[in-house]
């Protein structure tokens, strides 16, 4: 998730991965400040403490990007069964699925 700070022209933004443990702060002089946590709890208590100190130092909260995706990444995982848009894969590719089992008509 990013959460997105301001005060006056400059702009804070902080990106928080609880699975990997990693709070990453980004400043307007885009040199980022990466911290570590061994744990949940400590990245959260962490991130809350910093962004009272935001807010009680003149900062206005500006906007929250959530991350929508859920459960795995499958982007790395070849569908099995299900296939999305076989139409827009080439002639070639059906070729090599099938062997030649099927006549592409074109």
């Amino acid at each position: 998730m990013l959460w997105t700070f301001q005060r006056g022209n400059e702009r804070i933004t902080i990106e928080s991965d609880p699975d990997s443990g990693l709070l990453v702060v980004v400043t307007g002089d885009g040199a980022p400040r990466r911290y570590s946590f061994s744990d949940v709890p400590a990245l959260a208590s962490f991130q809350a403490d910093m962004e009272a100190f935001l807010l009680n130092t003149g900062w206005t909260f500006l906007n929250c990007s959530p991350e929508r995706r859920r459960g795995r990444d499958r982007r790395g995982f070849p569908r099995l069964a299900e296939r999305r848009r076989w139409w827009t894969d080439s002639p070639e590719l059906w070729n090599r699925l099938f062997a030649g089992k099927i006549s592409m008509v074109g």
